[in-house]
């Protein structure tokens, strides 16, 4: 029998929620009046939090992060509109990936085996040269390869290997990845 009243209601330091207050006052202000194509006030704004972001990533306003101390970003990234973020571990994207319109990272479940459904924080890796495409939806403990591309509204509960294409929900092995010149 599930037992919640065991669940632990506050999981994170209190130092978390001061930043996670913080933020919330941030994003509703500042995030929202940095215009997108000077793309660097956006990259400040997240370094501010202790986001390890390059200058050079585009993040529109209705991009949301739930903990920026934990997101890593490389070069030319880009995160679409409506993107959510809830890392509640880390979530590293590598260089040159697009991350499209309306998709969800989610970095966290919870363990059903136990009957107080413990909060679980997993990472999310995404490799180089990437495409998330409309919709995606990324579950917690994923690896994307390098080079993949995710099909729109595709539900990734499994590791995605470098050069390949996966669609479908579940997310299924569609074909490999060739570049043309």
């Amino acid at each position: 029998m599930q037992k919640l009243n065991n669940t632990v209601n506050w999981p994170y330091p209190k130092r978390d929620y001061f930043l996670r207050v913080l933020w919330t006052i941030v994003y509703y202000t500042l995030w929202q009046v940095a215009w997108h194509r000077i793309y660097f006030l956006r990259a400040a704004i997240l370094k501010l939090f202790g986001a390890n972001v390059t200058w050079k990533m585009v993040a529109f306003n209705s991009t949301r992060v739930l903990r920026p101390w934990d997101l890593k970003l490389g070069n030319y990234v880009t995160l679409g509109p409506r993107v959510r973020i809830y890392n509640l571990n880390r979530i590293e994207i590598a260089e040159n990936t697009v991350i499209s319109q309306d998709v969800y990272l989610c970095g966290g479940t919870h363990d059903y085996t136990l009957p107080s459904l413990p909060l679980l924080r997993k990472d999310i890796i995404i490799g180089n040269s990437v495409w998330i495409a409309a919709g995606a939806f990324i579950g917690p403990g994923i690896t994307i390869g390098e080079g993949s591309v995710v099909g729109a509204r595709s539900v990734v509960l499994k590791d995605v290997e470098p050069w390949t294409i996966v669609g479908g929900n579940p997310a299924k092995f569609i074909k490999k990845r060739k570049l043309t010149d």
